[in-house]
């Protein structure tokens, strides 16, 4: 699976490097004002990550989708909102060291993400739209998604229990997870307002459990939104985009710095 991960990284890259390069060609006047915001809300961005959908290609066990809403700040701070939707089914793949045949592990649900950016581009804030390159984190949660576990053999070390009859352990029902993320970026209009980015980004689970009572104590491995607690530790987002302006530019968005 890695290895499709990287051939599309790789893609997503030379699609980018083949956006035009804006460079210096301002003076005076005009490039003074270019150096200052204009406004202070220039615009927003909505953004489809498009990963999810070429992953289901290559792994039917998993699928979902994701979507985000950036503010354009002074061309400066991007203030999100991501949610989305993701279901795996993990059968095989659940991280305990004791292995089990028949095993099924599935979970699905919806996840939130806010979060903040800033861009490390130079700007020209002249123009309605920029591209960027950006810094930021991240704040996750999946509060109520479904889990289900069953056909796994019970054992005292791990699920909390004197039970060692050798009888198979079950669970569905709700959870809760939240994480947090620092990601750096780039996005680039390639036709008006529409933009293509690249993202990636390191992850950390700082929480996961089950919602209700339970004689078991549950351990997820899976959390839509966060993916594997053992795997995935790196993310990674290719976008496409919408630039929604409410600055009319004083200079035209294809026109040189």
């Amino acid at each position: 699976m890695s290895r499709y991960i990287w051939r599309i990284i790789s893609v997503c890259l030379l699609a980018l490097s083949c956006v035009p390069v804006y460079s210096e060609g301002q003076s005076g006047k005009s490039k003074k004002a270019s150096e200052k915001p204009q406004t202070a809300l220039y615009g927003c961005y909505v953004d489809v990550d498009v990963m999810d959908p070429i992953i289901h290609l290559f792994d039917a066990s998993r699928m979902g989708f994701d979507a985000s809403f950036e503010v354009d700040l002074f061309h400066r701070i991007y203030p999100t909102f991501v949610f989305g939707y993701q279901s795996y089914d993990a059968s095989g793949k659940y991280d305990y060291p004791v292995p089990a045949e028949n095993l099924c592990y599935e979970v699905d649900g919806r996840y939130f993400k806010v979060g903040i950016s800033a861009n490390v581009w130079k700007k020209n804030y002249l123009r309605k739209l920029n591209p960027i390159s950006y810094i930021g984190v991240n704040f996750g949660c999946s509060p109520d998604f479904n889990a289900e576990i069953s056909g796994y053999p019970i054992d005292n070390g791990l699920w909390n229990t004197e039970d060692r009859s050798g009888n198979l352990f079950s669970y569905k029902g709700k959870n809760s997870a939240r994480w947090g993320e620092a990601f750096v970026g780039m996005k680039a209009p390639v036709a008006g307002h529409f933009c293509l980015g690249v993202e990636v980004m390191f992850k950390a689970l700082l929480h996961a459990k089950t919602k209700g009572d339970t004689p078991y104590k549950i351990h997820h491995s899976y959390v839509p939104g966060f993916g594997s607690e053992k795997n995935g530790k790196w993310g990674f987002r290719y976008t496409l985009s919408y630039y929604f302006s409410f600055y009319r530019g004083s200079v035209a968005d294809d026109e040189m710095y």
